[in-house]
């Protein structure tokens, strides 16, 4: 019981730094796009810099939804490792 309760708690903890990290990653890729978008518009970039930066964004968005998904089923883990998950937690 205090193994999987121990191991619950670290695993939302990592799984939040990581939330932190792509949350960085996203603004980063973001203005990436932008600026890649800006250099298509006056001439010095070309449309594949565009897309490549464009799906760059795309996977980080969907990398952080899955981190946000995972610090929600880890912090359910957790509270049903420690005994105090409740049916409105699941709500």
């Amino acid at each position: 019981m205090a193994q999987a309760t121990r191991t619950a708690f670290f695993s939302v903890q990592s799984g939040v730094g990581q939330v932190k990290a792509l949350e960085a990653a996203e603004a980063s890729s973001q203005s990436a796009l932008d600026a890649n978008k800006l250099g298509y518009q006056v001439g010095v970039r070309i449309n594949i810099d565009v897309l490549n930066s464009q799906s760059q964004l795309f996977d980080t968005k969907a990398k952080l939804a899955k981190a946000r998904y995972d610090v929600l089923l880890g912090g359910l883990k957790l509270r049903q490792a420690n005994g105090s998950l409740k049916v409105g937690d699941l709500t």
